[in-house]
């Protein structure tokens, strides 16, 4: 995979330390990462039910306590097995209200999910 880091500080708020922010692509199957990310965000990964289980392991694999995921899912391919798997695994989740998404995917099969570790 290939990854970028920003580093910065906010110049109005000097008493926050600096930031960084490292974005990495990842390859199901191929990139084999030993660090934990904070946010995890995917979209069309859970469409077949042979990509649950490659899928919750990386998410287990990548994130933390605290890490935030957002998967975008369209809910007439991915079937509900896959939120029963995730609850095995020990996520919590919860799809967005259509409010926070764009005008064309309200109302829709089109969802993002936020997944946590409970």
């Amino acid at each position: 995979g290939s990854s970028s880091t920003y580093h910065g500080s906010p110049s109005n708020r000097k008493e926050r330390p600096a930031s960084s922010v490292t974005v990495a692509e990842y390859k199901w199957g191929v990139d084999d990462f030993n660090q934990k990310y904070d946010f995890i965000f995917g979209s069309d990964l859970a469409y077949r039910d042979y990509l649950h289980d490659p899928l919750i392991s990386s998410l287990l694999q990548l994130s933390h306590q605290h890490t935030i995921c957002l998967i975008g899912v369209t809910m007439s391919d991915t079937r509900p097995v896959f939120f029963d798997k995730l609850t095995e695994a020990g996520f919590l989740y919860q799809r967005l209200a259509d409010h926070y998404l764009e005008g064309h995917f309200r109302g829709g099969t089109f969802g993002i999910f936020v997944i946590m570790r409970r």
